[in-house]
């Protein structure tokens, strides 16, 4: 099994989208690489002593290397933003949030990462960025456009690193009709999103290309979530999730193969990780 890359925006995106797969691809001999873009500065906490965005910061990204320690992996890197939190927020105005950071800048950043660990399979946000996170979205293109430079003979970048085509890509995602369910329930950690962010919220299951079943590594899920302590933990933004709904996080991942320019539909299926179990689960 070929290297792993997982890229997302803040720490605990990549365990509650992708814990699974991920401890799949451990299991299997994949080496795998995870990159946050921040260390979700800007997100709720009332645990005290967290209501400094930097000391919050400092503790998330020990949360993400602990999260990611449950499920055997030990490459993690950050790309060094800040966490831009939601439209209209004061962290959006910081001069060093990630989303005032332009697509070009910031896959720069990226492209030497790829270009580095040759990852057979890129896991991150797709376009409707899960639930319309500003952070999401903005990774989505980052992301695309890392791939797109990091082929790219000509761009030699300030390492001169040596171009890597990408075989895979694979989108996150999570079926719309779900998350619109899960946003009607008591203390949905959804419920403050605006309304028209309803139209784009999650991916419609017609458009879900794998859906991965994952009760084989519940466990390591479930303890990579119980890591995020100031998400889950009492006083954290996602401590009123009902159990039934935690536990329905663990039971399934869903992902939407997006194709590359240079990549056939169907290549290279045997090092792809996402392939492999949906075949091995009968599900395509």
């Amino acid at each position: 099994m070929q290297p792993l890359l997982a890229v997302f925006a803040h720490p605990d995106d990549e365990t509650f989208g992708a814990a699974g797969v991920l401890a799949a691809a451990v299991e299997r001999g994949a080496p795998v690489t995870v990159i946050s873009a921040t260390r979700g500065e800007a997100g709720e906490s009332s645990i005290a002593g967290l209501d400094d965005p930097e000391q919050l910061g400092v503790v998330r990204e020990r949360e993400l290397r602990e999260a990611m320690r449950q499920i055997g992996v030990s490459d993690v890197r950050l790309l060094g933003y800040r966490d831009s939190g939601m439209t209209g927020s004061p962290s959006a105005e910081h001069p060093q949030a990630f989303v005032r950071t332009s697509v070009n800048a910031a896959a720069d950043r990226l492209v030497p990462h790829i270009r580095s660990v040759h990852p057979h399979v890129i896991l991150t946000f797709g376009p409707e960025g899960l639930y319309g996170h500003p952070d999401h979205l903005h990774l989505h293109h980052v992301a695309l456009r890392a791939i797109q430079v990091a082929a790219d003979p000509s761009h030699k970048g300030r390492s001169g690193s040596e171009p890597w085509q990408t075989p895979v890509l694979y989108f996150a995602a999570f079926p719309r009709e779900e998350m619109l369910a899960l946003l009607d329930r008591p203390n949905s950690p959804l419920r403050s999103l605006p309304a028209d962010a309803r139209a784009n919220l999650g991916t419609p299951r017609s458009e879900i290309t794998h859906t991965i079943d994952i009760e084989s590594w519940a466990d390591k899920k479930r303890s990579a979530i119980a890591s995020h302590r100031t998400q889950t933990a009492e006083g954290g933004p996602l401590a009123g999730v009902p159990p039934e709904v935690r536990e329905w996080q663990l039971l399934n991942e869903y992902y939407v193969r997006s194709p590359l320019p240079w990549s056939a539909p169907e290549s290279s299926s045997a090092s792809d990780i996402i392939a492999v179990l949906a075949a091995e689960q009968n599900l395509i």
